[in-house]
């Protein structure tokens, strides 16, 4: 491997199955560089491979454009994985939503939402989807897999739901835009109030359930605010500002298998990380393709941003 100065970058070659070589490698500047593969000093086929060394901030994969056909998007807003793996997102402007592969960014699928303004989504354990819309039309409603509704609830209280989790027992954590935020049973109905007039404006919501920990990020106060799932206040993190650990007014929120936090700043774009009692680790990258809503972490390590004013989902490497 040569760098573009033409310098050389250690490699590491391994065998993955038979037949079957692994070559890794750390480059340490962006730019056009240069792999050669041999075998008993012969090339193989297409060697050398020309190897484009993009940013942290560029993103590998940009799904859909603006527009209301197939594949395209119009100010998408939630984001989640299903469970095969596939991105899935609320095409809020053409009230849908959409699937598409992670790998390639090729649309599978889509069904029509009779939200009048969906917001969120979750998937739970059966593989159906739960959608948020606030508003006049408000609700929380379920849709099977094939995109069918199923069920729709309006919880006591609820005027204004937003962000939406879900446990792996159907039980669901629903934050409204009226500082509200509850645990509800698998029919919709309330179990309790988890917020207790805590929160400003919350709008996106996460459940650690190894932990028991419910974070809400909560964009008037620039903060994520951590509960219990019994509605007791844990901890908070985070103020307003640009600097690490800071927030501009946080949107999208989600979890990586450690339990670390990954929170999405809508005004500036950072995608920051922070462990489970809310210490800052890292900043993953800023966001390009504008305004930066919910995020997904799928199961091979990209962060999926659902970015509303640049009608796409893009797709940044997270490990």
């Amino acid at each position: 491997m040569e760098a573009p100065s033409g310098t050389n970058i250690p490699t590491q070659l391994r065998m993955k199955s038979e037949g079957v070589w692994e070559i890794s490698y750390v480059p340490k500047v962006t730019g056009k560089h240069r792999l050669e593969v041999k075998v008993n000093s012969q090339h193989v086929t297409g060697s050398p491979f020309d190897v484009e060394v993009k940013g942290k901030d560029t993103s590998v994969l940009t799904i859909g454009r603006e527009g209301s056909g197939v594949g395209e998007l119009d100010r998408p807003v939630g984001v989640a994985v299903d469970k095969d793996g596939n991105i899935v997102v609320v095409d809020r402007g053409n009230k849908r939503v959409q699937v598409f592969d992670t790998d390639t960014g090729k649309p599978l699928n889509s069904f029509p939402l009779d939200d009048m303004f969906p917001h969120s989504i979750a998937v739970d354990s059966n593989g159906r989807f739960l959608v948020t819309s606030p508003g006049k039309n408000f609700g929380i409603r379920r849709y099977s897999k094939e995109g069918e509704l199923l069920n729709t609830f309006k919880p006591h209280r609820m005027m204004c739901p937003f962000g939406v989790a879900v446990l792996q027992d159907g039980r669901m954590v629903v934050v409204d835009g009226e500082r509200e935020s509850c645990l509800l049973q698998p029919d919709g109905s309330l179990i309790r109030d988890i917020s207790k007039g805590r929160l400003q404006f919350p709008e996106f919501v996460t459940v650690d359930e190894s932990r028991g920990v419910v974070y809400v990020t909560d964009w008037g106060a620039h903060k994520v605010i951590a509960f219990d799932l019994d509605g007791n206040f844990k901890f908070d993190f985070g103020k307003e500002g640009q600097n690490d650990g800071e927030f501009k007014s946080p949107a999208g929120v989600t979890l990586d298998p450690t339990g670390n936090i990954i929170v999405a700043n809508r005004d500036d774009g950072r995608l920051q990380v922070f462990g489970p009692d809310g210490t800052f680790v890292r900043t993953v990258a800023s966001v390009k393709g504008g305004t930066p809503y919910g995020i997904a972490l799928t199961p091979d390590g990209y962060i999926a941003v659902a970015c509303s004013a640049g009608h796409c989902v893009e797709m940044y490497r997270y490990k």
